[in-house]
């Protein structure tokens, strides 16, 4: 989809330009904005599996075009949309194999792995495993955007040998630490919640911790 504002949190758009309107416009980054218009607008429930284009690196895990799923409830909180996840993605593994249990072979290794979807799965707080890993104390997540803060980060990231290209905001190297820290761990599905309001500023604010999301 082609859309004529650059709303996109902290990812990068591919821009092109509308010659007979003479404007930039953007190829869309996510569906989320105009889902959640639709909650906004009455609509208690949404859902869309469509086509998103990021003008970004490439790798193992991302490709600049790719499809999601995203769905949005209201009246319900992250606790409820993991579960309903939760459910959807087991019950799958179950039906189409017939166990909780798969096995999968990774690129380039003989020997095969096996991925447990047995519900619940595990939850991991963003800001509180980082620490964790690399044995230090986080600035406040209300103070995350400050650039104390993020002098604070680049310097974790040269510590931690932690790879992240310009620029290096706040947002982009918090998401290379937990890329190269957390993620790395979970074979098995896993919620990684609780992320900070820069890295989601569409997200609903966490009701008890200042600066994180839900």
């Amino acid at each position: 989809a082609v859309v004529s504002t650059q709303s996109t949190g902290t990812a990068k758009p591919f821009v092109t330009h509308h010659n007979d309107l003479n404007v930039d416009m953007f190829m869309r980054v996510a569906p989320e904005l105009y889902l959640k218009m639709l909650v906004v607008g009455g609509l208690d429930r949404v859902y869309e599996i469509g086509r998103n284009f990021r003008n970004e690196g490439i790798d193992m895990t991302h490709n600049p075009e790719f499809t999601s799923m995203e769905f949005y409830m209201a009246y319900a909180d992250y606790n409820d949309l993991m579960e309903i996840a939760e459910e959807m993605i087991s019950g799958l593994a179950k039906a189409i194999t017939g166990s909780y249990l798969v096995e999968y072979t990774p690129l380039g290794s003989e020997e095969p792995i096996i991925i447990d979807y047995t519900p619940p799965f595990k939850r991991i707080s963003m800001i509180p495993e980082l620490e964790r890993l690399m044995n230090v104390t986080f600035p406040p997540a209300a103070d995350l955007q400050s650039e104390s803060a993020r002098q604070f980060l680049d310097d974790l990231c040269v510590k931690n040998n932690i790879d992240c290209s310009a620029p290096r905001t706040s947002a982009r190297m918090i998401d290379k630490m937990t890329g190269d820290l957390i993620e790395v761990q979970c074979q098995n599905p896993t919620f990684i919640i609780e992320q900070p309001q820069l890295m989601c500023p569409l997200a609903k604010y966490h009701r008890d911790i200042p600066g994180l999301t839900e």
